[in-house]
């Protein structure tokens, strides 16, 4: 057999083994002879002849012939010899298919969904799998989801019947870069097969991913599952309470209209499941339109539903869901010298959700029934003996604390030890000179702010400690700082809106920053920072909690993907959360789209056979050999009485 038809030639080496075993039967021990004069002339006859017919030792002793032959069989076994045989087949040995599970796959322009055929054209591709065949399935959804893997045929035909379709946007590229390391050091033919409606794809541009998985020898085939569909969707909805009137709330929704000519829609605005509006417009084709609505709503919590109620092709867009936070007042002492923080106390004033407490130093109450205590300007002076080891418990329990810059602050800090340890930063020098702000994260305080004209006249420099988080700069400088203390939290606020400080004061986002920033750091560790969500998105939570879909499953975990449109239920020690996910995607209700892909109809698709080569590996064969050799060795060491 020639080399080139074992895979591990190399193995050979292991004939070797053969020059021990001879040399050591040659010269294993001879009984001991006594000599008979009667029998001499024999043995001395046998002694001229024993030289010239020693091969026919080997003949005459089979055991040795027996180990001979199964050393060289289990040498060729591990060399692993084959031969070429010519087969036909319709698919590779190795295959994946790549199932687009999108929303837009439940279009009903093919009958009875863009999905449903997918699975279809699959199980037939199926057919064509060998019986050796390696079968994977990833689904498409925004990342990829294996459902199968190195499995058979039958397994994968019952997998096609339990999976899903998703209602998030889909990224057909990084499946197809995923399916190809899954082929990755495999041996043998392999085939990737996407089955998608092609209408669009986040992520690695899918013929670069393609071109790709085919560097690595995959061959990949496209299969086309779109009738060009028409269809009218929600793709973007916002909304919520007003920060000036807390018992009104406004909604605005954008309708695209995706048919070529002009449509007559019916809206429904439903608030927690009741009409409170209907709307009747004219959308002229391919064009879109702005809706906008306001009126009262409770404190309590409350979810809005847009609903189109025109028949179209693809109906998972025709709902979009907003859910609005029920009000929380919160209770804030801001501890101030006498006509100072005047501007801050104004826009805490301003929010109908804080019930602000100002105390003038050296008098100051309890802080225990505050959810939150801002340190203004305080005169050094006139400082109350005990205060900061009074705040230092207040947090320790679980209050937050918020500290402004002003000029005795740094004073203060090295004076008393308790401040000092509450701190996020320590001040070491005040700089009088305008600088810029830059915020360094996205951090939810920002929402709605901007400090595009906002300058710090001064500010400290400072250096970084009880591995605080540092949001915003100025001049490279800490200027917004927090960490936890306790169980509660203290920031650094760099950023005083007094005039000579900043000029923080006279913008619009001033009393939204101090809005969000007594929102945020009277949140529970548990608690939902954001309630609406995209399809596709993640829900960030810190641990492990029960989710009920809008379907009606429970999900457990910390990291779950919200796949469908609706309101979830998510139960957490801080109370039970309503969210709201949509899919409010431009490009996933684009049905009618496909990108330019080398595909081919689902219709028009069919398995070619081919003849192929294929090897028949020997090693299987040989080893049984083996095992009958070893039996006749076994058998022969019975007769000769070495073991009963």
């Amino acid at each position: 057999m020639p080399l080139s038809n074992l895979m591990n030639p190399w193995a050979l080496a292991g004939l070797l083994l053969l020059i021990p075993i001879i040399l050591l039967y040659l010269l294993k021990p001879k009984p001991k002879h006594i000599k008979f004069p009667t029998i001499m002339f024999i043995t001395k006859a046998g002694k001229d002849k024993r030289f010239k017919f020693f091969p026919k030792r080997f003949i005459r002793d089979p055991l040795l012939l027996i180990q001979i032959l199964i050393i060289i069989l289990l040498v060729m076994a591990v060399a692993d010899p084959y031969f070429v045989t010519k087969s036909k087949v319709g698919l590779a040995r190795n295959i994946v298919f790549v199932i687009d599970s999108s929303a837009s796959m439940q279009a009903t322009d093919v009958n009875p969904s863009r999905f449903e055929k997918a699975k279809e054209t699959t199980d037939s591709i199926l057919d064509y799998a060998g019986d050796d065949a390696e079968i994977n399935i990833v689904m498409v959804e925004n990342t990829p989801v294996v459902v199968l893997r190195n499995s058979n045929r039958e397994n994968a035909k019952s997998v096609l019947n339990l999976i899903e379709c998703s209602d998030t946007p889909t990224n057909i590229g990084d499946a197809i870069i995923f399916a190809k390391d899954m082929l990755s050091g495999i041996k043998g033919s392999k085939e990737i097969y996407i089955i998608s409606d092609f209408s669009n794809s986040r992520g690695i541009d899918v013929k670069l991913a393609s071109k790709i998985a085919e560097e690595s020898g995959i061959e990949i085939k496209f299969v086309d599952i779109n009738r060009n569909g028409g269809n009218i969707g929600i793709v973007n909805i916002d909304g919520g309470r007003f920060l000036t009137n807390r018992g009104k709330f406004y909604l605005t929704f954008t309708v695209m209209n995706y048919y070529p000519e002009d449509k007559h829609i019916r809206i429904d605005v439903l608030l927690d499941g009741n009409v409170i509006n209907s709307i009747e417009e004219g959308i002229s084709g391919n064009s879109e339109k702005l809706f906008h609505i306001e009126d009262s709503i409770s404190y309590d919590a409350h979810v809005l539903n847009v609903r189109i109620n025109n028949e179209d092709s693809l109906g998972v867009d025709n709902n979009a869901f907003l859910s609005i936070k029920g009000i929380r007042k919160y209770k804030v002492l801001l501890i101030t010298d006498d006509h100072s923080d005047k501007f801050l106390e104004y826009a805490l004033r301003s929010s109908p959700d804080i019930e602000l407490t100002v105390t003038v130093t050296p008098v100051v109450p309890e802080f225990s029934g505050f959810d939150t205590v801002i340190h203004g300007r305080i005169d050094r002076n006139i400082l109350l003996e005990g205060m900061y080891d009074d705040l230092r418990e207040y947090v320790e329990v679980g209050g937050n604390l918020i500290i402004l810059s002003y000029s005795d602050l740094m004073t203060i800090q090295n004076q008393d030890s308790a401040l000092q340890e509450l701190m996020p930063v320590q001040l070491k020098l005040l700089r009088s000179s305008e600088k810029t702000i830059q915020t360094t994260s996205n951090h939810e305080i920002f929402k709605d702010v901007t400090f595009e004209d906002v300058i710090t006249k001064q500010y400290y420099k400072n250096t970084v400690k009880n591995k605080s988080v540092v949001i915003a700069k100025t001049a490279n400088e800490a200027l917004i700082a927090y960490h936890r203390y306790g169980q509660g939290n203290v920031v650094y606020e760099g950023l005083n809106p007094n005039p000579e400080w900043s000029n923080f004061y006279y913008t619009s986002s001033m009393p939204i920053f101090w809005f969000n920033m007594i929102t945020w750091i009277n949140r529970k560790e548990t608690e939902v920072p954001v309630i609406n969500f995209k399809t596709g998105d993640y829900l960030p939570l810190t641990i492990h909690t029960n989710v009920t879909t809008p379907s009606g499953k429970t999900l457990q975990g910390s990291s779950i993907v919200l796949n469908e449109i609706g309101t979830y239920k998510i139960q957490t020690i801080a109370g039970n959360e309503t969210i709201a996910v949509s899919l409010a995607d431009n490009e996933e209700s684009d049905i009618g789209r496909v990108i330019n892909v080398d595909s081919i109809v689902d219709s028009d698709f069919n398995i070619t056979r081919k003849e192929i080569d294929v090897q028949q590996e020997l090693y299987p064969y040989i080893l049984i050999i083996v095992i009958i050799l070893l039996i006749l060795e076994l058998t022969y060491y019975r007769k000769r009485g070495y073991f009963e």
